[in-house]
């Protein structure tokens, strides 16, 4: 039986099992959806199929919602109308949203001693879990960790991994579940894939048959909120500084930049593997962290005599 009313079940289940296809569907947003359904069911009884009243009525700011819980909330059926219009239904346009509130988090630069003391707190949780299933998401928590410090992806990226998206016969993992959508590869050193295959065999005996490489609660990806409670449980731990899970993936662009000091430099062709690597669309986006390296200008100048855009210029998005 459908989850959703007779007016809009096909159009609505057609559009889950293209997200589906896609990889980019999960129970957060099914169960907006579904909320939308039965707001529509509700407020427009009479109006079959899905249209903009309805539309802009579900994507209105409630009085008791911030503007991220809003966009969380809309996001599903601002999907779905450009799922739609795609597919010729031009009576409809996607709604405005407000810009996502900006961040006031302030990068944090791991000390080699407080990553140190970080994993080491990480591998005491598992020994300490007073059960198998404790034992367990420590275990997860422990691993993804590793992965976000080893790899410099995006939590996001990291949370939705599924099995079949982690290759580690060729040590090679393919990013689906990203940042605008643009599918990249991240390629893993030996030391990580050990990790990840012994993580893999302990995974397999706890979620036999599992889809998500790093399951949580009934096999499902773990939600943002549980990735930082895991995180700020053992940060708080180690240190008093401000830090969050996505301050892995800046330490991991910083750190290699600065070893590229004095090893030859060949800035132009590492700083493309690095963003293309990273998920980057743009050089733009990863010319930020130029300004987070202490005196990169002053050795950009030395090494070369030029600055940043002389050196690497635009690279377009399919190179």
């Amino acid at each position: 039986m459908s989850e959703y009313s007779s007016e809009r079940s096909d159009m609505l289940e057609a559009f889950v099992q293209y997200r589906i296809a896609s990889n980019r569907w999960s129970s957060v947003p099914a169960k907006n959806l579904i909320y939308f359904d039965r707001y529509c069911s509700r407020k427009f009884p009479d109006i079959p199929g899905i249209s903009q009243h309805m539309i802009d009525g579900w994507c209105r700011q409630r009085e008791t919602e911030s503007k991220l819980s809003q966009i969380n909330r809309c996001y599903p059926v601002i999907q779905l109308v450009k799922y739609l219009i795609e597919r010729g239904d031009h009576s409809l346009r996607v709604p405005e949203m407000p810009p996502s509130p900006k961040k006031s988090h302030v990068l944090h630069a791991f000390s080699e001693d407080e990553l140190s003391a970080f994993f080491h707190e990480c591998d005491k949780r598992i020994q300490a879990a007073p059960d198998k299933a404790k034992a367990f998401r420590a275990l997860t928590a422990a691993v993804l960790f590793r992965l976000l410090y080893s790899s410099g992806m995006r939590t996001t990226e990291a949370r939705l991994l599924r099995t079949s998206d982690v290759d580690l016969e060729n040590a090679v993992i393919n990013i689906c579940e990203t940042k605008g959508d643009m599918q990249h590869y991240v390629a893993l050193h030996q030391d990580v894939v050990k990790m990840l295959s012994l993580y893999n065999q302990a995974a397999q005996r706890i979620c036999p048959n599992r889809n998500i490489f790093f399951p949580g609660k009934g096999g499902e990806p773990l939600s943002a909120s549980m990735l930082e409670y895991e995180f700020h449980k053992v940060w708080d731990s180690i240190s008093t500084a401000k830090a969050v899970p996505y301050d892995f993936r800046h330490n991991y662009a910083i750190m290699n930049i600065n070893a590229w000091i004095g090893k030859g430099f060949e800035f132009h062709d590492k700083l493309i593997y690095l963003s293309k690597s990273m998920g980057h669309t743009s050089l733009e986006s990863t010319k930020y962290y130029y300004a987070l390296v202490p005196a990169m200008a002053d050795i950009l100048d030395k090494e070369s005599g030029a600055g940043f855009d002389m050196i690497v210029p635009e690279v377009l998005p399919y190179e």
